[in-house]
């Protein structure tokens, strides 16, 4: 599916695969191996971009996945990230959605929020900010009425 699909239809917190067409390279050439995962992984949707504009400049917008697991080493967390505009070339994929239960940690950033950490259960939520200090965190509750919605309303992959 496209990037503007995952934008759609994708729930923060889920897991989200992306490739392009090109066979992988052996592991004898590292560069081309390089290259090559830049644009073939996996990682966690952590925020959608709205496009925006003004009369001096333009951005496209943009989903922004985390590979890897969340970390408390927010500094390590943040370097990791990485954006894909909205009008990427790349496949996406929702490889796994955020269960009923599960708790989104969100922190406001901008005009929009910001996945930090996604729990088990509302008591690790709860422990993993106690632990790391953050404030003005929100704390959302993937509900089952959540995920029902997706299913009827199509945005289920």
């Amino acid at each position: 599916m496209s990037v503007m699909t995952i934008y759609e239809r994708a729930p923060i917190g889920a897991m989200i695969s992306f490739r392009n067409s090109v066979p992988r390279p052996s592991d004898e050439d590292a560069d081309a191996l390089a290259a090559w995962k830049k644009c073939n992984g996996a990682g966690w949707l952590v925020r959608c971009t709205p496009p925006r504009s003004s009369i001096i400049w333009s951005t496209a917008g943009a989903i922004t996945l985390l590979p890897g697991e969340f970390q408390m080493d927010l500094d390590a967390a943040i370097a990791a990230r990485e954006a894909f505009p909205l009008d990427s070339d790349l496949s996406f994929e929702i490889v796994r959605r955020p269960l009923a239960g599960e708790v989104r940690v969100l922190q406001e950033y901008g005009a929009h929020n910001i996945l930090l950490y996604l729990a088990a259960n509302m008591a690790d939520a709860r422990r993993w900010v106690e632990d790391s200090g953050h404030i003005n965190i929100r704390l959302e509750e993937v509900c089952v009425e959540e995920i029902c919605a997706d299913a009827v309303e199509g945005r289920v992959a």
